[in-house]
């Protein structure tokens, strides 16, 4: 697990802006799995309409609260043009299903606490990024470690399959302690979108 302070600006989606206020903290960033340089999944912006994936709690070195969610586009893999257009929602949840145990069945997997925590839409083929994609949310998640795995959930409206042209984000094929479920191409062990949780950490012995 890598966890760092962020300091500078990252690369934001044409969907969001950065908003003004007064400062905050500096805010911690835990970044699972590491992406392997190789790997670029077609989840979320070319395939599938449902996707989750689970983060065991052994994966986190400590409870933290989620403002931000972060996608990376930093291994470019050919032909890549925009991020598919559809309505697109983020949900988390505290799960009891692991890496080992998720289902095929993902109504299952949702923990009692599921909460959509962001949504955009994307109408037209000019939407695009590299670097960080930084998703803020509607309204900060808490991950107590103590209680459960953390599930990420990603709902689209459509999907054409383009193959070609749609970002790929960066993942990693062997990472013990992630697995990724999809509608379209069920549980692929060990596998997943590399995904920043950006906020505040909440220590080890958070309960």
């Amino acid at each position: 697990m890598k966890v760092r302070k962020i300091i500078g600006v990252a690369a934001f989606i044409s969907t969001f802006a950065v908003a003004a206020g007064a400062q905050r903290p500096v805010p911690d960033e835990v970044i699972l799995p590491q992406a392997d340089g190789r790997s670029g999944l077609c989840e979320p912006f070319d395939c599938s309409t449902r996707i989750q994936q689970v983060f065991d709690a052994s994966t986190f070195s400590s409870s933290i609260r989620i403002e931000e969610l972060e996608l990376f586009n930093n291994f470019r893999q050919s032909a890549e043009g925009f991020v598919e257009p559809a309505h697109y929602q983020f949900f988390l949840s505290t799960t009891e299903a692991s890496s080992e145990t998720i289902s095929a069945d993902m109504d299952v997997n949702v923990g009692a606490n599921a909460r959509l925590v962001a949504e955009f839409t994307v109408s037209d083929f000019s939407t695009f990024f590299t670097g960080t994609l930084r998703i803020p949310l509607a309204a900060p998640f808490v991950y107590n470690r103590n209680a459960g795995n953390l599930l990420l959930e990603i709902r689209k409206d459509q999907t054409a399959n383009f193959g070609d042209g749609t970002i790929y984000v960066d993942g990693n094929v062997q990472s013990p302690g992630v697995t990724l479920v999809s509608n379209q191409f069920g549980i692929r062990p060990s596998s997943g979108m590399t995904v920043g949780f950006v906020g505040q950490s909440l220590g080890p012995a958070s309960r």
